[in-house]
């Protein structure tokens, strides 16, 4: 219930100036970010990534460090399919013995359901590469976790963060 609350707050601030960015840039080349802690999430097109079911490859800027996660967009397989974003980190032995490693020798902050926000409220993000970069993104349960993780916490001991990440600019590249 708090999240709906939390996307209608979110949709109802968006600016005019966002929804018009949003339908000028593709998802890949997009820039969010979390306004409560900063967190920016910058994305790049897929150039020859491994996985055939990665759609969108970002780098999750924390703030105040030089820390930039690897992170991707999947989609499940079947009729049903849904995307499903993970934000990684190099593993400590801590979460070696969680079992927080996956397949790709990184470790992961933050896994979960990624969903756009538009004018017409949140629904599920597009698998194209090429579609238009939604006004924000849902990261549903991101501000808990990414406020509990330790290179977060140490670098902002007052830090909090939410879940939705609006749209800020576009790259070039």
């Amino acid at each position: 219930m708090i999240i709906r609350k939390a996307a209608a707050i979110f949709l109802s601030m968006l600016s005019l100036l966002q929804a018009a960015n949003a339908t000028e840039c593709s998802l890949s080349h997009a820039t969010y970010r979390e306004p409560r802690s900063g967190a920016t999430i910058q994305f790049r097109p897929t150039n020859n990534e491994p996985a055939a079911l990665t759609t969108e490859v970002f780098s999750l800027i924390v703030p105040n460090t030089d820390i930039h996660l690897p992170s991707d967009i999947t989609w499940t397989n079947g009729k049903y399919s849904f995307p499903v974003g993970t934000i990684r980190h190099t593993c400590t032995d801590d979460d070696r013995e969680a079992g927080l490693e996956d397949g790709t020798g990184l470790c992961r902050v933050w896994d979960g359901q990624v969903y756009a926000f538009n004018a017409g409220g949140a629904e599920q993000l597009s698998s194209r590469e090429a579609s238009p970069a939604p006004a924000g993104l849902l990261l549903p349960d991101f501000g808990a976790i990414f406020t509990e993780w330790p290179d977060f916490a140490k670098a902002n001991p007052d830090g909090s963060a939410w879940d939705a990440f609006s749209l800020t600019g576009c790259s070039d590249e």
